[in-house]
């Protein structure tokens, strides 16, 4: 039976894509980890990160969210955007959305830094290059597909995949476990890992 909880959900990925209106609360969810992973590339500090995710945030919602109209944890439901295709590919946006915020951060950082310890005050933000945002998009990416893959195949097909293919548990104790015999092991695998790349392509596609 495939799980239900996932089935009536739309990627956001996907929502970006189609041009669907997006909520705050789901947003903030699904992008506050990328977030984080970048700032902690410019090696931003806890409080730093915790200002980058809402400097980011406020840059695509557009409205006072942080400016004492309401605080992080009492944000409207029906607050809501839509991403604009003449901006370009969306994952290229939020890299440049979240690099500018961090790069002015750490700018504010480097005025308020007494001078004798300028030097340790600013990363080098030279280091943070596109490679590096590129492998944290696949890494939100898979995440996402993978939430996806979970509403299209029967949980325990899932889990078979889950086991075997991601933890690396052999083929005979995902069987045993699961109750199911292993050339239903590896059909799962099999079905999962090619569910898997058409939805990674599709999500992609436009990302």
């Amino acid at each position: 039976m495939v799980n239900m909880a996932y089935t009536t959900k739309k990627s956001l990925l996907r929502k970006v894509r189609e041009g669907d209106e997006i909520g705050w609360h789901e947003f903030y969810e699904t992008y506050k980890p990328l977030i984080l992973r970048r700032g902690m590339d410019f090696s931003l500090r806890t409080q730093e990160l915790a200002e980058l995710v809402q400097k980011v945030m406020l840059e695509f919602f557009q409205k006072d969210l942080f400016h004492g109209r309401y605080d992080i944890d009492s944000v409207p439901e029906e607050l809501t955007f839509r991403y604009d295709e003449k901006k370009g590919r969306f994952r290229d946006f939020l890299r440049r959305v979240v690099t500018n915020h961090a790069l002015k951060i750490l700018r504010s950082r480097r005025d308020q830094a007494p001078l004798d310890g300028l030097a340790h005050a600013i990363p080098d933000p030279s280091r943070n290059c596109d490679e590096q945002w590129e492998n944290e998009w696949r890494q939100h990416l898979m995440t996402q597909a993978l939430a996806e893959l979970r509403g299209q195949v029967a949980s325990v097909t899932y889990q078979a995949f889950e086991m075997y293919a991601m933890k690396r548990k052999s083929v005979t104790d995902t069987a045993e476990f699961l109750n199911l015999s292993v050339s239903s092991v590896y059909t799962a695998r099999s079905r999962c890992v090619a569910k898997l790349k058409a939805i990674i392509g599709e999500l992609e596609a436009r990302q």
